[in-house]
């Protein structure tokens, strides 16, 4: 007889043991996001390299968290208007934003109009890929060299193609006029990269910038013609007869250069509103991670020109305060590429 309260407080002691182990940070609620719906939003239209990244990542994402991931699309103002609707979303990791690192961070380090959040508070999952930016012109055009471009002084602006403010073709055209004394301006107004790129094909507009692999096929093709990185060692790696920005600036741009490289470096990443539970932001983490470092996902991200280039969501979150520690120089910079 004595076993059977024994044995009662045994199951009692395990259920205990098993809420503990289910349980969020104080409120009962599961930290698992199995059979919930979550949202990746996109900050810009279908069709760019965004978006389909985001679709590739999508179904995977939701099979490791065993919950269902749709992709939302939200474009405006270069992704802050996206960002500042996910910096007041529920921390319950049913939303979640692929950021374009440099436009996200660049806006924030300009006091950008429209920015309403702390680029430092949102809850960083990990990066997803890390390129160069390739500075290109059309095969058909007049450009046929970087010289080329610092030669146009006397001629008509050299014309920069971009869809706008906080992206990263944006932001390198307003930066590398100023870092190279270029007589240049953006054009802005399309709503993809790609219907940029087609600008530039069209002789509409003279350069676009954008990743290597956004660009990779239309510079293996011979349509576009590869004219500056924007990178470090990985840019001269990619293209070796290219000239990189850090090696062409004047000296006394250099630490301007860098900051401007670290800032394209940082990438494309995924984030959660502010406040995320730590369990929970954890637990969405180690699913990233898993997905993205599979050998199979990066095998056919590679395939279809969407490397990945991992890092964690802490070292997201490092690399953002670092950068938001950016030299009062590079921040003006920004302030008068931004109009600010």
């Amino acid at each position: 007889m004595r076993l059977l309260p024994a044995l009662a407080a045994g199951a009692a002691a395990m259920l205990a043991l098993t809420g503990c182990a289910n349980a969020s940070a104080g409120d009962g609620n599961t930290v698992s996001l199995a059979g919930r719906t979550i949202e990746l939003i996109v900050p810009f239209a279908p069709g760019g390299g965004y978006d389909s990244y985001a679709r590739q990542l999508a179904p995977k994402l939701g099979e490791e968290l065993d919950a269902t991931v749709i992709v939302v699309n939200k474009p405006g103002a270069g992704g802050v208007l996206a960002t500042n609707e996910l910096s007041k979303a529920e921390p319950d990791g049913t939303t979640l934003a692929l950021f374009n690192m440099p436009g996200h961070i660049g806006s924030a380090l300009a006091g950008a109009p429209g920015v309403q959040y702390d680029v430092n508070s949102f809850s960083y999952i990990g990066r997803l890929s890390s390129e160069p930016d390739v500075v290109l012109t059309s095969e058909k055009g007049a450009i046929d060299t970087w010289s080329d471009v610092m030669k146009e002084k006397d001629q008509d602006p050299t014309r920069f193609a971009a869809t706008g403010p906080g992206s990263n073709e944006y932001m390198d055209g307003v930066v590398l006029h100023s870092l190279l004394g270029l007589d240049s301006k953006v054009i802005t107004g399309y709503s993809t990269s790609n219907e940029a790129y087609l600008g530039v094909l069209s002789g509409v507009v003279d350069l676009h910038s954008r990743s290597y692999g956004s660009q990779e096929s239309a510079l293996k093709s011979g349509d576009a013609v590869p004219l500056l990185t924007i990178g470090s060692k990985q840019g001269k790696k990619l293209l070796a007869d290219t000239p990189v920005l850090a090696d062409i600036v004047p000296p006394e741009k250099a630490e301007l250069a860098r900051s401007h490289t670290a800032l394209v470096e940082s990438g494309r990443a995924i984030a959660g509103p502010p406040g995320m539970k730590p369990e929970q932001l954890e637990l969405v983490r180690d699913a990233f991670r898993k997905v993205v470092t599979d050998p199979e996902y990066a095998a056919a991200a590679e395939e279809s020109r969407r490397p990945i280039s991992f890092a964690t969501g802490q070292e997201v979150a490092d690399n953002v305060a670092a950068l938001m520690r950016s030299p009062k120089a590079y921040v003006d910079l920004l302030e008068e590429a931004y109009g600010v």
